[in-house]
This record gives C-alpha cells, structure tokens and sequence, in this order.
C-alpha cells in the first residue's frame, strides 16, 4: 500500500482506508492516479453493484474488522448500524 500512495500521490491513509471498504465514497481524481499507478484503466477499479449487495458485503467487512486483533492502547472502533 505504501509503494502504491507513493506511486499514485494519494495519501497512504486513503488507500488503506479504500482497501478496508471499498464501498467508501472516492473522488474521481483519486480513482485516476490510483489507475495510473496500476497501469490499468480506472473502469478496471470500478463495479456496478446493487444496494443490497452493498450492504451485505460491508456488513462482512465489519464482521470481518470486528475479530481482527488491535494493537495495545488502540481504542476499539464504533460499529456502524
């Protein structure tokens, strides 16, 4: 993910944050430079998908995030309804 933030000049917290939901609203500009960096075309990063299926698979991420281990002295993250 690093090599990536760097490549595309888009912050590494972005692309963390894109990776762990890829649902999260991005910026057009933000999807180019990461297309960029990848070589591939930004379409290539983009999928139609329903609002069900949506929700279904952020549920899943969060259940997913829920189990994973935190770090000493993190704060657990709220979960969203």
């Amino acid at each position: 993910m690093n090599q990536l933030s760097q490549r595309a000049e888009v912050s590494y917290n972005i692309i963390k944050a894109i990776y762990r939901n890829p649902y999260r609203p991005t910026n057009t500009d933000t999807v180019n430079r990461i297309a960029h960096a990848l070589g591939v075309p930004a379409t290539v990063l983009l999928e139609d998908v329903s609002e069900e299926e949506m929700v279904r698979e952020q549920r899943a991420l969060a259940a997913e995030l829920a189990v994973l281990p935190r770090r000493p002295g993190r704060q657990p993250r709220r979960q969203a309804p």
